[in-house]
């Protein structure tokens, strides 16, 4: 098995919002600390419609700087 491989699967059952409201979840990664990092969000309605995302390299930094600015 590679370092990638996936050992074991857990399902994940997304929650829409209520009517007319848009739900964002957003997360950061980093590979190290201090390393790459990076964010991303998506903001969803309550169809599960896409409204807008986004997704940004932060460089070199920490996993806490790609959370907070994720957020």
């Amino acid at each position: 098995m590679g370092p990638w491989a996936v050992t074991r699967i857990k399902e994940v059952i997304w929650i829409p919002p209520i009517v007319s409201w848009i739900k964002c979840n957003t997360d950061g990664t980093a590979k190290g600390c201090p390393g790459p990092v990076a964010c991303g969000g998506i903001f969803r309605d309550n169809n599960a419609n896409v409204v807008g995302c986004f997704a940004q390299n932060l460089n070199i930094s920490t996993a806490f700087h790609a959370e907070l600015i994720g957020a």
